[in-house]
């Protein structure tokens, strides 16, 4: 056979290796080190910024939970939650994305997002599933800053909003709040975002308006309150005006220019503005000279109010500043100066380039001339049912020549008495007329006339014995008819009586008319409506 058989004690050796091998099953945990160094490493260098935000409360906020948003979209979460140290406040420390670390300065703003009924809006509804977050407003200008004061409301510009604020200056606030919209031609265009007092009276309103919408704004630009409805009773009549729904209930702001005429040159960034309380109001200062002119009244003055109209033959040329009443005690004259402002430019007047360049010499020529032609103030009803009165400024040249009194601080514009006033003065001296005197006189002119009558009948008798028959026939007939005028005008005879009684009915009309007059001149509305419908 070839394969010969081996001896039974011939067996295999075992060969020893003396050299050291690492296991595998070492390789899984060192992996495991390395790769927990190497997260932690990527983790430290990827880490966001850390930043302390101060609220006053920390209702609805959850460490570890509550997410940062920007645009909602997480950017960061809240890592921890603690008290200040005079236990005022809440710090709130969390943990941003690294790449908003270059947006952190000190034009950032935090706020809490909840959900909130303002301005007549609902937001942060999403919360209610969701849950609440802190809302931020990044920034890429400012200084940079890792410690905040959170805001108690969200803010209603935000930094990527484009546009323009703007300075609103009025006396008061009413219903006017942060939030509240700004109108143009009917359409939102920005809204209030702050106000302040201004010292030493008045508030400060800032208003943003949103581009392109901001270009709107320019030197010929008027704002105006449309804040519910406007009512308005004067010589105009009644009115009634209502922008919307959306400013009636919540209140806001509006701008144009008057009679839809250009803007103007632009204006820079936070430029004033008056604020006005109505439409009308701002629309109708397109002038902006006005002069103080002074009017000297006699008359009653009911019915005048500040805000009246200046007009010259139905064209408003101006308006009522002020009415004042002046007292002579001496003389026991009373006087009602009023002031009021005329606006030349609507009266065609040159106007000057400058204050410095106005001409005074040739402004008081040309009043002067106006006055020598006889142009004169008058008060006027404007309304009938109201009883306003306003200002009419017109020509009566059959008026005494008179001279603009130059001499005061404002100059005075001879002015002439109402109809009612020229009524009252005529019934005035109809009252004064002396019936009583005119009575006796008469009464002597009967007795004269009783004693000719006597004369007369001797006369007649001496004829009755001279005369012919046809001659003492006619004679008899004219004596009758003479002692008939005798009867009639003797003192005890009805047509003294009558005339007496005349006399005095004409002096209880001339009072009546002056009663009339006087009370006509309180209320004219009595001409239409009646005098039992006049409230008293």
């Amino acid at each position: 056979m070839s394969n010969q058989a081996q001896p039974e004690d011939q067996l295999p050796e075992a060969l020893s290796d003396n050299r050291r091998r690492v296991s595998l099953v070492w390789l899984i945990p060192l992996v495991a080190v390395l790769s927990a160094v190497w997260l932690g490493y990527r983790g430290y260098t990827q880490q966001g910024p850390l930043v302390t935000i101060s609220f006053q409360t920390a209702e609805g906020l959850l460490a570890g939970k509550t997410r940062v948003r920007f645009k909602d979209l997480d950017v960061g979460y809240v890592e921890t939650i603690e008290l200040s140290s005079d236990l005022s406040r809440v710090k709130v420390r969390a943990r941003l994305a690294k790449h908003v670390a270059g947006y952190l300065n000190d034009q950032t703003r935090f706020w809490v997002v909840r959900p909130r009924l303002s301005g007549g809006e609902i937001s942060g509804l999403g919360t209610l599933v969701g849950g609440t977050y802190i809302g931020v407003d990044l920034s890429e200008d400012g200084e940079p800053r890792r410690e905040f004061e959170g805001l108690e409301m969200p803010p209603i510009v935000t930094a990527t909003d484009r546009g323009r604020s703007f300075q609103l200056r009025v006396s008061a606030l009413g219903s006017i709040s942060v939030g509240s919209p700004v109108f143009y031609r009917g359409i939102e265009v920005g809204r209030v975002t702050g106000y302040r007092l201004h010292e030493p009276h008045g508030v400060d309103l800032q208003v943003f308006v949103h581009a392109p919408h901001d270009a709107k704004v320019g030197r010929n630009t008027r704002f105006w309150n449309v804040s519910g409805v406007e009512f308005s009773l004067d010589t105009d009549g009644f009115r009634v005006n209502i922008d919307s729904l959306a400013s009636v209930l919540l209140g806001g702001l509006a701008f144009g220019t008057p009679n839809h005429a250009d803007a103007g040159d632009p204006v820079p960034e936070g430029a004033e503005f008056p604020l006005y309380a109505t439409r009308q109001a701002a629309l109708e200062h397109k002038f902006e000279r006005r002069q103080e002119w002074r009017l000297a009244f006699v008359g009653s003055v009911r019915g005048l109010l500040p805000g009246a109209p200046v007009e010259l033959r139905g064209i408003r040329v101006g308006e009522v500043k002020d009415v004042r009443l002046e007292l002579d005690a001496a003389g026991g004259e009373t006087r009602i100066p009023v002031s009021v402002l005329i606006e030349p430019d609507r009266l065609g007047l040159p106007a000057p380039s400058s204050e410095a360049d106005r001409d005074m010499d040739a402004e008081r020529a040309l009043w002067d001339e106006l006055v020598r032609n006889g142009l004169r103030a008058q008060l006027k009803t404007g309304n009938l049912l109201t009883g306003a009165l306003y200002v009419d400024l017109d020509f009566y040249p059959e008026d005494p020549p008179r001279e603009i009194a130059w001499e005061g601080k404002v100059p005075e514009l001879p002015t002439v008495p109402t109809p009612f006033d020229e009524l009252r003065g005529l019934l005035s001296r109809l009252a004064r007329l002396p019936l009583d005197r005119i009575g006796e006189d008469m009464g002597q002119s009967l007795a004269e006339m009783r004693a000719i009558l006597q004369s007369t009948n001797g006369l007649l008798e001496r004829l009755d014995r001279e005369t012919v028959s046809e001659l003492t026939k006619t004679l008899e007939q004219t004596r009758k008819t003479l002692v008939g005028a005798e009867k009639m005008f003797a003192p005890s005879s009805s047509l003294q009586a009558e005339a007496h009684r005349a006399l005095r009915e004409l002096s209880a009309a001339a009072r009546s008319f002056r009663i009339m007059a006087d009370y006509l001149e309180r209320h004219p509305e009595a001409l239409i409506r009646g005098k039992g419908d006049v409230a008293p």
